[in-house]
């Protein structure tokens, strides 16, 4: 018996992978690829709605837990690079573009006078607790939609993936990463 199915174009140019290029042998591997693409452009898509950046999110993130430190407020720009795995120079015109938005400030570390480092403000700190609320509820909701066991499965592959990927890293990535490049 023929089979009259005509494939969609959708499905046309995903068996050819899914930039439209051959090359994904496995159809899972290909799917869990376009699934991927598809999580990170609705990522981008939500940021593209806010007044900042992922990265300047994550920047202002990872001033949080600093953020009420006396001793010691606040992180150089070398720290900001190393916690977020990026260039001094990225992190340099995220903080400027932060300052420019008045939610971080530099200051002249009291202990190294020759050190400079980035705190958050008053209303860096509001941006940073409005985002925490932002993405509690969503995942609250994600654990409503997907139940209880679906999201332990969820992260326990996260978390698998996440290790597989760690130890297939190239020699040269593995060290970047350590770099915090």
């Amino acid at each position: 018996m023929e089979n009259d199915h005509q494939p969609s174009e959708d499905e046309a140019s995903s068996s050819r992978g899914w930039d439209g290029k051959a090359g994904f042998e496995n159809s899972v591997a290909r799917n869990l690829v376009r699934s991927i693409y598809r999580f990170h452009r609705q990522e981008w898509e939500i940021h593209m709605n806010m007044e900042h950046t992922p990265g300047e999110v994550r920047v202002l993130m990872s001033l949080l837990d600093r953020s009420e430190s006396p001793e010691l407020p606040g992180l150089k720009v070398s720290e900001i690079s190393n916690r977020m795995r990026v260039t001094s120079p990225t992190i340099t015109q995220f903080v400027k573009g932060l300052e420019k938005k008045g939610l971080v400030e530099r200051v002249i570390d009291e202990k190294d006078r020759r050190a400079v480092r980035v705190c958050l403000t008053a209303e860096g700190k509001r941006v940073v607790e409005e985002v925490q609320d932002n993405v509690t509820r969503y995942m609250n909701g994600l654990v409503d939609y997907l139940g209880e066991e679906d999201s332990r499965k969820l992260t326990e592959l996260l978390n698998k993936a996440s290790t597989y990927r760690s130890r297939t890293l190239r020699p040269t990535e593995a060290q970047d990463m350590e770099r915090g490049r």
